[in-house]
């Protein structure tokens, strides 16, 4: 019985495959991608700058209403507007900030792509055409667009994100080791359940998404080259085998797209389910 095979592509990359791609020296690919910053040194530094004050204010938030439930507590009543209103200023710069944070945070990335696309369109101008007719033309324009619009969202969310994060993280420290050594230990426990579940989140949310960009490569491609060679395609009444073939990847983007925003979409709740699990732990023992 003879060996059922895929029906070959119509057009002149049918023998191309997308396959997932990996940097083979990704420190060295990520020293290429710093080297667009270091155009941005200016944007970088105040971004720095707005994103360390803003976590000292919203640190300092709660250190005054500690002082106003002690003023409160001890009777000294004269003292809490004075207190309320340095609360209520340091809520307020931190939400200023954090506006402008977001906004130098798109220009930043906007800057940066501009940059990054401008030289990926100058690389492939000078392509040899033996290079481009081995590649398919949809992997390449994916690589504009789609791959781009990624380092773009790292860069414009991502980024400000996690040097927050980490500020947040060591001044939280501090002031909760001022307040009480053995709570702040306690609360501890609970963020390595918060590691061990993100990491276990954002293996699995990963996959999904490096799937994704596979199959979104190849439906570009596909698209590209089927219409590029339709009268190919009708010539040789290849339509039913390309619908299928169309509909297949199509269906299979669906699918891990569903998969990888629904683990992504998890993330935000369970993070929420575990800290209020320390709240409660936080809450009974210091009582």
């Amino acid at each position: 019985m003879a060996k059922k095979q895929a029906a070959p592509l119509i057009g002149p990359h049918r023998h191309m495959r997308a396959p997932v791609e990996h940097a083979m020296d990704r420190k060295a690919a990520c020293l290429r991608l710093m080297q667009y910053f270091r155009e941005e040194r200016w944007r970088i530094a105040l971004l720095t700058l707005i994103v360390a004050v803003s976590v000292a204010a919203g640190v300092s938030a709660p250190v005054f209403m500690s002082w106003a439930i002690d003023a409160i507590t001890a009777a000294d009543y004269d003292r809490v507007p004075g207190i309320l209103l340095w609360m209520l200023g340091a809520c307020a710069l931190y939400a200023v900030l954090l506006f402008f944070q977001g906004r130098l945070s798109a220009r930043l990335s906007q800057s940066i792509i501009r940059h990054l696309r401008k030289d990926l369109f100058e690389k492939i101008n000078g392509l040899p055409l033996a290079y481009l007719d081995r590649h398919p033309h949809g992997d390449l324009m994916s690589r504009m667009t789609n791959d781009a619009d990624n380092i773009a969202t790292v860069i414009s969310t991502s980024l400000g994100t996690l040097f927050a994060g980490i500020l947040f993280l060591l001044g939280t420290t501090a002031v909760m080791l001022s307040f009480s050594v053995p709570m702040t230990a306690l609360t501890y426990l609970t963020a390595v359940a918060t590691v061990l579940a993100t990491k276990y989140i954002a293996a699995k949310m990963g996959r999904y998404f490096r799937e994704r960009q596979d199959l979104l490569g190849q439906l570009n491609s596909m698209v590209e080259e089927q219409v590029t060679a339709v009268r190919t395609v009708k010539a040789y009444a290849r339509e039913a085998q390309v619908a299928a073939k169309f509909v297949q990847t199509a269906d299979s983007l669906t699918k891990t797209g569903i998969r990888a925003e629904s683990i992504g979409s998890s993330m935000g709740p369970i993070m929420n389910t575990i800290s209020n699990f320390s709240f409660v732990i936080v809450s009974v023992f210091g009582a």
